[in-house]
Order: structure tokens, then C-alpha cells, then sequence
């Protein structure tokens, strides 16, 4: 897996990210992480919340998913 990944609303499709990825997980990745910037956009995430999923929580979701644990 890469040390890093494209999050955020320009970032690419999970699927092209990790070609490895069921097309479900990466469906899923993305829908999950354009619900992080709908949500903070419509300001229902605070600064500090956004920093907390982008920084940690979220990359843990993604590491399960690529390589099967957390």
C-alpha cells in the first residue's frame, strides 16, 4: 500500500488509488469520503473534527480496507 492517499474533494477514485480494491470497498471509500466534505462544507463538521477523520480516523478505514486490517 502507498504511505499515502488522495482524500478531499479533488481527490481521485479509490478504485484508480488501489487497483487491488473490490470495486465495493472502493465505492464505498469514496462515498465515504465525499460525505466528509459534504458534511463540512455544510458546516456540520467543525475544523477540528475534519483534521481528526482526514488525519486519523479515515486513513485507518483505508488501511483496512487495502490491506485487510487495521
Amino acid at each position: 500500500m502507498a504511505q499515502t492517499f488522495e482524500q478531499g474533494w479533488a481527490a481521485r477514485p479509490f478504485a484508480e488509488q488501489f487497483p487491488e480494491l473490490e470495486i465495493q470497498q472502493a465505492l464505498r471509500l469514496d462515498r465515504l469520503n465525499h460525505a466528509i466534505t459534504d458534511l463540512y462544507m455544510a458546516e456540520m463538521l467543525t475544523d477540528s473534527q475534519v483534521k481528526a477523520i482526514r488525519e486519523k480516523k479515515f486513513p485507518r478505514v483505508v488501511t483496512k480496507a487495502v490491506l485487510g486490517k487495521a
